[in-house]
């Protein structure tokens, strides 16, 4: 073995039922990593069932249950069971994301590299809620969030941003910050094709009697989902055989928007033409992706987007939006469309520019799946290795 790292996270595809962008983007890029000579120990944190208690490439896997434990003390026990691992063997690299201050305990000497996604402050800011907007019984544990993750990234050794935008936000959020590698997110091309290509959609996927629109995003207003839901009920009475499909988890409804709620923001004789997915795990997600006609992504903000990349590479027409990560793989009239931020008009015409040309599109989606290679978890995994042990030789040399 080369190295040893140690990783931590909160979900992980193929461990955790609930898996997010971050969870499939640690699930191909640790593998890869092993097959490089690293060996890794992974602890994730499962506040529900799980469905391995191994992982491929994976030397040491360590689930640790958080399910019924009230959301402040799981902060810190999430916190001192990562300090508790790290202390039992040694470490060449710790990565964890910053996402609920995993290595806020750490000693000061640890060698952590943060990689920065999304912590609990910018996915408020993007969202637009402060912290009256919470409920009352909630506000301590997102404090304490918000202080385990600025203690994380502040006393790291280095920091992998996932985009140039993660990169540029970040001093907004933390002020004082260390050395900034960007690394992008990876993406299991082969198997997303692969999956895309044998799996059907969900069993309550629409009929295809016209042209389907996919929102892909945790139903929430950071993800965009009013806005895409908004630009849906703009083009519905022009577009009488589109129909709508919503694939994500849905958000608190004390705080984001409920389904009843989305629906009344369709007309009355388009909302037959809706359909809420929910969660879509496994290789299912990729049928649908491949059975849509477009998918949107219209997040206010996102710090990257493993989604988009998967769009890409089933091959599937593909609208986004400007300004953050999604700069970093999407170009306008190339490969995608893409539209602003928080602007359902915009977002409107893209959709039906996409319906009413659908050869355009198919054009620009086989272009995008011409590029997505990079995003293999193999170069990822090379690229992340390099700027890791920049991070550390940099801290070796500054000491």
């Amino acid at each position: 073995m080369t190295e040893r790292w140690l990783v931590a996270t909160t979900e992980y595809a193929g461990v955790t039922s609930y898996t997010g962008g971050i969870g499939r983007h640690y699930a191909a890029l640790l593998p890869a990593l092993a097959a490089q000579g690293v060996g890794i120990d992974l602890v994730v944190f499962s506040d529900g069932p799980v469905a391995a208690r191994v992982a491929p490439g994976i030397r040491r896997l360590i689930v640790v249950p958080t399910e019924g434990m009230p959301p402040a003390a799981a902060l810190v026990h999430r916190a001192r069971a990562v300090r508790r691992v790290f202390r039992s063997r040694a470490y060449d690299r710790v990565f964890l994301p910053e996402w609920m201050g995993l290595g806020s305990l750490l000693p000061s000497d640890a060698p952590l590299v943060t990689n920065l996604a999304t912590g609990v402050r910018l996915a408020h800011e993007i969202s637009g809620l402060r912290l009256v907007d919470l409920p009352a019984r909630s506000r301590p544990a997102v404090v304490l969030q918000a202080v385990l993750e600025a203690r994380q990234v502040r006393r790291s050794v280095g920091i992998v941003a996932i985009s140039h935008a993660m990169a540029a936000r970040a001093p907004q959020i933390w002020n004082r910050m260390p050395p900034v590698e960007v690394v992008r997110n990876c993406v299991d091309v082969a198997a997303v094709r692969r999956a895309a290509a044998v799996s059907g959609p969900p069993a309550d996927w629409p009929e295809s009697y016209g042209p389907t629109v996919l929102f892909l995003g945790r139903i929430e207003r950071r993800k965009g989902v009013l806005d895409g839901v908004d630009a849906f009920a703009r083009i519905a009475p022009r577009h009488p055989a589109a129909r709508l499909a919503l694939a994500g988890a849905g958000g608190d409804d004390r705080f984001e928007p409920s389904r009843a709620a989305l629906l009344e923001r369709v007309p009355s004789a388009a909302r037959d033409r809706v359909t809420f997915l929910g969660h879509v795990a496994g290789e299912e997600l990729y049928g649908a992706i491949a059975a849509a006609d477009v998918v949107m992504c219209p997040s206010r903000w996102e710090g990257f987007g493993n989604v988009a990349v998967e769009v890409k590479a089933v091959g599937t027409p593909l609208i986004v939006t400007g300004g953050s990560g999604f700069d970093d793989f999407c170009a306008d009239g190339d490969d995608s469309l893409v539209v602003p931020p928080a602007d359902p008009d915009a977002l409107a015409v893209a959709l039906s520019h996409v319906i009413e040309d659908p050869h355009a599109a198919r054009r620009r989606a086989a272009r995008a799946a011409a590029a997505v290679d990079r995003f293999a978890p193999a170069p990822v995994a090379d690229d992340l290795r390099a700027a890791v042990g920049r991070l550390l030789s940099r801290a070796v040399v500054a000491a």
